[in-house]
């Protein structure tokens, strides 16, 4: 199983800005010494939630630290990016990671804050936008000298790419792309392009039912064994980890980090997030606030070192093979979240197989960083 953790605070003022941002490089320094598969950052506009904003930055800046671990984003919205320089952007960070870098993406989201109002964008179009710089990015990723020019015509970019994209990327064809849904029909789309998916937060029943139509739509799309297996073992699912030396003290930690979160009411339903998490999926809809018990099902994980090990074990026996774990949660505490940091890497990181993911192959890595006598 691999096991990835994604930075992802939120800034409650701009005091906090700095602080949150070492702390997000401190740990994932932490992440790749102690074996974990990835870090991942997002990428957020104008609401104190990642204030780093830039994810491509934190790749660049955390480049010569992270040795055998990967770096993933989680989210980048496409809509808000100009494919030529996010292709640019990618190769770089895709050659300083030597190949170890996942682009993962999304159409963006509606509501959350004002990133389309501000960036000149219809929401409404955000599906169609999307769809029109995947393809431009992909292209562009591809484009070397000589080949006729990539021509940009649409509400949203113009102008050609005439010439080489540079820098050329490690991995042959540019930086490897994932999709960012929890959409069945993305999910299916993202699984025919030989994409892995990052799926936002779900129960685990949904996170194994919509990774197992993935697994199985890349089979009868006709990706051969070795293309399956990549892309099943990048495909993930996040979870917010709280794990303290009792029951009683992980779910405190939850409540001191998790309890301020927008998705929940907490005025009108103050019942705490252990109690939520109790409430059996049957027994959602009839629930006065069937979305909260929801949420904490689809987000909480807390508890012991033992009994977090058995739910990640849970995970495995469903077919999920990739969790994205988060202990960065909430404002600036970072006494919680290095603690719970720590006991998980001291105590359920060793019992869980974690594993690194396979060093890239020779075809996998473009020919300009082969050695002369092995180019492909």
């Amino acid at each position: 199983m691999h096991i990835s953790v994604f930075m992802g605070p939120m800034a409650y003022s701009p005091e906090q800005d700095r602080p949150l941002i070492d702390l997000c490089v401190e740990q994932s320094i932490r992440c790749a010494d102690q074996g974990f598969a990835m870090v991942t950052f997002g990428e957020q506009h104008f609401n104190g939630y990642e204030p780093y904003s830039n994810p491509l930055l934190m790749a660049a800046r955390l480049a010569p630290h992270l040795g055998e671990t990967y770096f993933g984003t989680t989210i980048v919205p496409l809509v808000l990016h100009h494919p030529l320089r996010l292709a640019e952007d990618s190769n770089l960070v895709d050659l300083l990671l030597r190949g170890r870098f996942l682009l993962g993406m999304s159409a963006g989201r509606v509501g959350f804050s004002p990133d389309f109002e501000n960036f000149g964008l219809d929401p409404r179009r955000r599906d169609e936008i999307f769809a029109s710089k995947l393809d431009l990015l992909r292209r562009a990723q591809r484009q070397s000298a000589g080949r006729p020019p990539i021509v940009m015509d649409t509400d949203w970019d113009r102008g050609s790419l005439t010439g080489r994209i540079m820098p050329v990327s490690y991995r042959r064809d540019g930086a490897q792309l994932a999709i960012g849904t929890n959409t069945p029909a993305k999910v299916l789309d993202a699984a025919r392009r030989g994409f892995p998916v990052f799926l936002g937060p779900c129960p685990p029943s949904e996170a194994a039912e919509l990774l197992a139509r993935h697994r199985a739509e890349l089979e009868s799309s006709g990706h051969d064994a070795t293309v399956i297996d990549d892309v099943t073992r990048k495909s993930l699912v996040t979870r917010h980890i709280f794990v303290g030396s009792s029951e009683d003290e992980a779910w405190d930690m939850a409540e001191a980090m998790a309890g301020r979160v927008p998705m929940l009411d907490r005025k009108a339903d103050p019942r705490p997030l252990r109690e939520l998490a109790s409430v059996p999926p049957e027994a959602w809809e009839r629930d006065p606030f069937p979305a909260h018990a929801r949420w904490v099902a689809s987000w909480i994980l807390a508890g012991t070192p033992e009994q977090v090990t058995d739910r990640i074990r849970a995970y495995d026996r469903l077919g999920v093979r990739h969790l994205n774990v988060r202990f960065l949660v909430g404002p600036y505490q970072p006494e919680l979240a290095n603690r719970s940091f720590d006991l998980f890497a001291k105590h359920v990181l060793p019992d869980i197989d974690n594993e690194l993911f396979p060093p890239l192959r020779p075809a996998q890595i473009a020919a300009e960083h082969q050695p002369a006598d092995t180019a492909l």
